[in-house]
């Protein structure tokens, strides 16, 4: 932490220039104000800022380096000039800086670190506490101080004011008056939502690709979700692959983004390129928004593709030789191996008719669907809390952990398909698994949307532009 008595940045006036009369005298002084508070303004303004990398202890890292010293008024002269060294004296210093909340850290603790008096961080503190939550302040949280730092009459450092943003739309400006008491005034700014357009090659994961083209966090993910219905990530997704995506993201009118954004539409193509899907955002009348493929069909299915997120397949459905029993005999179901612990999903909506120990299927539950299917899911370390008899699930829903219980040979997910009471191929069910589908006024309005956001991604700005200028000194 900066020495708040150094010399350095303490700023200093000192003019130079003879007795005059008294009348040339006071045209002078005013003359010389006028200049004064014009370079005190100047360097509080021109003042650099820097923070601290996230994790660093809260303290004072900037303050103006600007000399208003060093103004003469009066070139003519070499002799100083006692009256207005004595009113330049006589102007309090001050500095500005900008700081980050630390792992541990509470807007208390930096005012205790800059020296502020107890008693008047207090006052701080009950001033904001009405109308910050600062005990939810997150680390890294940005705040501005200006302080008059301490004398050489041994006078703690004074909090003139103090800036906060707890998030983007709102900020939160403290100042101190001449007597001595602190008032907080807000400013709420405007938000808009701008569109936004990345695309790139799959290199490694699609999140991690996207985000490497300037998508925030949550779009990639909202994609994949989308596509979960289609797309098998683990095996699908090749060398050359490509993603698309427009997004549609908040913004303050002072250029701070309010939300990750979402996504209004986008494609990826798997593969190495043999096959393409495309999805738009859409909500039907009476309906839930969500993403629709360019026919109007809905990217949700009866059933998930697969029940697990992260696995591969390690055996498929048809006659085998049994690892346990040592015999061939049909394996009614498909293999995902996984670590243990690993989620378990709800293929689809449905209802639970079987839920616990099945001989050598271990831990088990068995789901009834509509439409005559039911799924069963075994080797089970442990069943989710809730998942009984009867009770009724939703598509997507944790219903247990991987595990290797049962007839097993280590851990993985032993899933089944019924249709009509007998064992089908799950993975070929899941690809043709039916959808809902528009029709009537929705189709027309879905067709209109679809017409409107193509035009919309052939003129949004890429986000790797954007990316590529903020990153500019």
């Amino acid at each position: 932490m900066l020495d708040l008595q150094d010399p350095v940045i303490r700023p200093t006036f000192v003019q130079i220039r003879p007795p005059v009369s008294a009348g040339r005298f006071w045209q002078k002084v005013g003359a010389g104000i006028g200049g004064l508070a014009v370079v005190v303004g100047l360097g509080w303004a021109t003042a650099p800022r820097f923070s601290p990398g996230d994790g660093a202890p809260a303290d004072i890292v900037t303050a103006p380096e600007r000399l208003a010293g060093d103004l003469d008024l009066h070139p003519e002269s070499g002799t100083p000039m006692p009256e207005m060294a004595a009113f330049a004296a006589a102007v309090p210093p001050s500095v500005e800086a900008s700081m980050r909340l630390g792992k541990g850290d509470t807007v208390g603790r930096m005012l205790d670190r800059l020296g502020i008096a107890a008693d008047d961080a207090a006052e701080v503190i009950a001033a904001l506490a009405a109308h910050v939550r600062l005990k939810s302040l997150p680390i890294g949280q940005t705040l501005t101080v200006k302080l008059r730092p301490a004398d050489e009459a041994g006078d703690r450092p004074v909090l003139l004011a103090l800036s906060i943003r707890p998030e983007p739309r709102r900020e939160f400006t403290l100042e101190r008056d001449d007597d001595g008491d602190y008032s907080v005034e807000e400013e709420v700014f405007a938000v808009s939502s701008k569109l936004q357009r990345a695309s790139g090659v799959v290199d490694g994961s699609v999140i991690a690709s996207a985000e490497a083209a300037g998508v925030p966090h949550g779009p990639p993910a909202e994609m994949l979700r989308a596509f979960s219905w289609d797309v098998n990530f683990q095996h699908d997704i090749k060398l050359g692959d490509r993603f698309d995506v427009l997004i549609e993201r908040s913004w303050t009118s002072d250029g701070q983004a309010v939300d990750d954004g979402r996504v209004l539409w986008a494609e990826l193509t798997t593969g190495g390129g043999d096959e393409s899907f495309s999805i738009y955002r859409f909500k039907p009348a009476g309906g839930e928004e969500y993403f629709y493929n360019d026919e109007g069909e809905s990217v949700v299915k009866a059933l998930l593709r697969t029940p697990l997120n992260m696995s591969r397949i390690s055996s498929r459905f048809g006659l085998r030789h049994h690892p346990v029993l040592r015999f061939t005999r049909l394996h009614a179901g498909v293999d995902f191996a996984a670590p243990p612990g690993t989620p378990i999903l709800a293929a689809g909506d449905g209802r639970v008719v079987e839920a616990g120990p099945n001989g050598g299927y271990g831990r088990w539950v068995k789901i009834s669907h509509d439409g005559g299917l039911a799924t069963g899911y075994a080797h089970m370390s442990r069943i989710a809390p809730g998942v009984r008899r009867s009770a009724r699930v939703r598509q997507g829903q944790v219903i247990g952990f991987v595990g290797s219980t049962g007839l097993s040979t280590g851990p993985h997910l032993h899933f089944e398909l019924h249709r009509a009471g007998r064992p089908v191929d799950p993975l070929s069910v899941a690809r043709t698994a039916l959808r809902a589908r528009l029709a009537g006024k929705d189709l027309e309005r879905f067709r209109a949307h679809v017409a409107e956001a193509d035009r919309a991604r052939e003129t949004a700005p890429s986000l790797r532009a954007t990316v590529l200028e903020s990153d500019r000194p």
